[in-house]
């Protein structure tokens, strides 16, 4: 079995400003270590799935950038979107090129910007759901909730399927639900995470773009021909394409929500999409006053803060307790921690105001 992956690396991570910028998003940078989370997403992939068989969809302005990073995956895998308009979109093209080169190919489609532990896990995890996307399933990986989380959409399971993956059809997606529902969907056991990872055949996702999205359909099957010429001509033909779609819509809306081909398979790893400041403070490490911090800091009586630098400045605390302070050469992000999600509001200001070169 030839397996493919499709990383989808462009978004802007406007929820991590200051630090994750447009010019240097988040995916695109050294938030836990001295890789960045894309280069830990294709690495996690090896032997799996190799970096000759790895395609990048990303803005059309991060694709230099990420040819610099993963020099191991050939140039012309690595695309921008010559616009973003929706996942469905992206995940269209990722098909197409993976099809391109093997029209039956099992391919994972993966965001570049998740955090997953332990790699070996992960792994074994894909081979699980290889399996059951080889019985014609598109298959989701659920996250088992370890709180009632309200900012991920939730996947209800349904009846086991045969076979040894430990697969579940799935009776419905559900949107980002209130507390007293989180609470409600954790304590059932029968909810998990959307972890927004996916796995299927080619055959399988051009069918299901047929029956949900067929005018994408018909421009995936146009950007199937395209990448089987030259790579010049790709390069001309992408934008024509893209300027026909029509269909801006996400993957989940527009295909896994109406598809009766839906399985999940429940993840064994851990898993964390760092949307947000404070999602970051629970993957990093913590010291004994419960202090997630990078960079030089000194605090007295505090406790339960993420202390982010990356100006080489000293950030003295006094008297905090469940704070986010980021602090870089020109802004510097002052938050509780459970506000953490309202970032985007400032990037929705600095644009208003015109402070672009601070976006």
């Amino acid at each position: 079995m030839n397996s493919f992956a499709v990383i989808l690396a462009g978004g802007t991570g406007t929820r991590l400003w200051p630090y994750s910028r447009r010019r240097t998003p988040k995916q695109l940078v050294e938030l836990l270590g001295d890789a960045s989370m894309l280069q830990e997403t294709a690495a996690r992939l090896d032997p799996i799935v190799p970096p000759d068989r790895i395609v990048v969809v990303t803005n059309m302005e991060y694709v230099n950038e990420v040819r610099r990073q993963l020099p191991d995956v050939p140039p012309r895998q690595v695309v921008g979107e010559p616009e973003a308009l929706g996942t469905a979109a992206a995940v269209g093209l990722g098909a197409a090129l993976v099809g391109a080169r093997d029209e039956s190919a099992t391919t994972f489609v993966l965001p570049a910007d998740h955090v997953i532990e332990p790699a070996s896990r992960f792994r074994s995890d894909l081979e699980r759901a290889a399996a059951v996307a080889a019985e014609d399933h598109l298959v989701t990986f659920g996250i088992p909730p370890t709180k009632p989380e309200t900012g991920y959409g939730y996947v209800e399971l349904a009846e086991a399927l045969p076979g040894e993956a430990g697969a579940f059809a799935v009776k419905r997606f559900v949107e980002k639900p209130d507390p007293s529902t989180a609470q409600l969907y954790v304590e059932s056991g029968r909810f998990l995470w959307n972890s927004g990872m996916f796995a299927w055949t080619v055959p399988a996702i051009r069918a299901a773009f047929d029956a949900h999205l067929p005018a994408l359909g018909r421009q995936v099957d146009a950007l199937i021909r395209a990448a089987r010429r030259s790579g010049s001509e790709f390069e001309n033909e992408l934008p024509v394409i893209w300027s026909g779609i029509t269909d801006r819509t996400t993957i989940d809306y527009g295909i896994m929500e109406r598809s009766d081909q839906v399985a999940c398979v429940p993840a064994t790893f851990t898993w964390n999409d760092v949307g947000s400041w404070s999602a970051l403070a629970e993957v990093l490490a913590r010291d004994e006053d419960d202090n997630a911090v990078v960079g030089r800091h000194i605090g007295i009586d505090t406790t339960g803060t993420l202390v982010f630098g990356r100006s080489g400045r000293m950030v003295a605390t006094i008297g905090l307790d469940d704070m986010v302070i980021v602090d870089t050469p020109d802004a510097l992000l002052v938050c509780p921690k459970d506000r953490a999600q309202e970032v985007r509001g400032i990037v929705d200001e600095l644009e208003q105001s015109g402070d672009t070169e601070l976006l």
